[in-house]
């Protein structure tokens, strides 16, 4: 059965304890259902429906998982495009992100949470206990709390330092492991002057980039050949965007040219290696 906005079986249709500020993103909705979901590294997330269902609207509650989301209520739009998953998308750092995945697995629920930078996932599954204890009106009123609070709002707020840092320690992950793998020491750089604000929302540039280092490592795991290549012939990864995605060697500097929408592909991207390294 598919997932829906019903994210529990606890229905509690219940009305608020105090009015809403008529400018808040949860005017004119109420809290009707809400489960917990929680795993044994201790994380626990929480989603409460809001009524009107055709709003497509819930609150997220986010606890023990070791990042910046801990202790806050988001707004989620709520995705059911999808056959058997629902998407709940937030907006954290002025960019629409998606932490939380709930997908019907035909028998049981899996939510699939992904953290700010997303590098990686871990699953949570439904906790009757802790349902049971739930109060859907608090979780609501701790939402209109946070939504008066001036530091919470700047977490809302477009914040282009915190994502290209994001991105750049994604890279440098990317390329600690490269240069182990081959031996180099490659450095990495992007060119965030040519990068507006407008794509760094919408793009994951630490995902984007770091394409080239990953082909590199896989090479270099495979071949004493392909190690000695790149500690002669590569120094610099660049990363760019551009009208067309490419990749091109030049003066002993990679350079990976991304789009909006596409990237050179991994099987593409380990092929250019080979003829030109």
């Amino acid at each position: 059965m598919r997932v829906l906005l019903a994210v529990g079986v606890v229905a509690l249709s219940l009305g608020c304890s105090r009015g809403v500020r008529p400018d808040s993103e949860v005017a004119g909705t109420k809290p009707t259902t809400g489960k917990v979901y929680s795993n044994e590294a201790g994380e626990k997330i929480t989603l409460i429906a809001l009524e009107p269902g055709d709003a497509k609207k819930a609150l997220v509650a986010f606890e023990g998982t070791k990042s910046e989301l801990d202790g806050q209520v988001l707004v989620a739009w709520v995705d059911t495009q999808q056959r058997r998953s629902v998407e709940y998308w937030t907006l954290w750092r002025g960019s629409k992100q998606r932490f939380v995945t709930l997908h019907d697995r035909g028998g049981y629920e899996d939510l699939v949470f992904s953290g700010v930078n997303h590098s990686g996932y871990t699953h949570l599954k439904p906790d009757t206990a802790k349902t049971g204890a739930l109060k859907v009106e608090k979780v609501f009123e701790r939402y209109q709390d946070l939504e008066g609070d001036k530091k919470y709002q700047g977490l809302l707020a477009f914040d282009r330092k915190f994502w290209t840092n994001q991105a750049e320690t994604q890279l440098s992950e990317a390329l600690a492991a490269t240069n182990k793998a081959c031996g180099s020491k490659l450095t990495s750089t992007v060119a965030w002057d040519a990068i507006t604000n407008e794509q760094i929302n919408k793009m994951s540039f630490g995902s984007y980039c770091v394409g080239p280092m990953e082909s590199l490592q896989k090479l270099c795991e495979r071949s004493d050949e392909a190690k000695r290549a790149v500690q002669q012939k590569i120094q610099a990864v660049e990363c760019r965007m551009d009208a067309k995605a490419a990749l091109k060697l030049e003066a002993q500097k990679v350079i990976w040219s991304v789009t909006s929408d596409r990237t050179v592909q991994s099987d593409e991207t380990t092929t250019f290696f080979t003829d030109n390294l």
